[in-house]
């Protein structure tokens, strides 16, 4: 059997913060939270709880993170990410100006396995939010329950955007036979493409 491999970028970076800024501070922590994202969770009185996603520069890729400051991305992400280290900019923290940080990151190319990399693509559809009808919701559970209702179009071509998205990405077209969480996936965009 012939296992394909894929081509990535191994990126390994390291942030210098002013001598003011200590590891455990919170700039620190939201350097990493522009890069992959997070889930923020609210406690409400009466028992009420609620969990904002807040997306990161990489959240629309797959990724893999060997390590605290190492990521293992699809060559097409590295421009976002190179940006963000010469910038700041990110959808999660919108700041006015970088700040006083600077980052150092080495490259290199890897190469993958396509279990390794339809794993990543897994845990894409794992952390990938949509606006749902109630609230926040994974975009593959919102498009299982559309596909069973009858929702606006306009609604549903939104859904079929965002998984197009997902289903154009080279790790997604290489490797979702690998796992049969993709080809449920792959097959339930088809099916939502044909109802309209």
């Amino acid at each position: 059997m012939c296992v394909l491999v894929i081509r990535a970028y191994f990126v390994q970076y390291r942030f210098i913060l002013p001598d003011s800024i200590k590891h455990s501070s919170y700039t620190y922590q939201k350097l990493f939270r522009g890069i992959y994202g997070y889930t923020q969770a609210v406690y409400k009185g009466g028992g009420k709880n609620y969990h904002y996603h807040r997306a990161g520069i990489l959240s629309n890729y797959p990724f893999i993170r060997p390590g605290k400051n190492c990521v293992i991305i699809p060559q097409i992400a590295f421009q976002t990410l190179q940006e963000f280290f010469k910038t700041g900019k990110n959808p999660t923290h919108y700041w006015q100006e970088k700040g006083e940080w600077k980052c150092t990151y080495f490259l290199n190319e890897k190469d993958l396995s396509e279990l390794e990399v339809a794993k990543s693509v897994e845990n894409l559809l794992n952390r990938k939010f949509v606006e749902g009808i109630e609230g926040k919701a994974l975009l593959f559970n919102e498009m299982k329950r559309i596909v069973q209702n009858n929702v606006e179009e306009g609604y549903k071509l939104a859904l079929l955007k965002e998984a197009q998205n997902i289903v154009d990405l080279d790790w997604f077209k290489q490797t979702y036979q690998q796992s049969l969480l993709l080809i449920d996936f792959y097959d339930l965009f088809k099916k939502l493409k044909n109802n309209l």
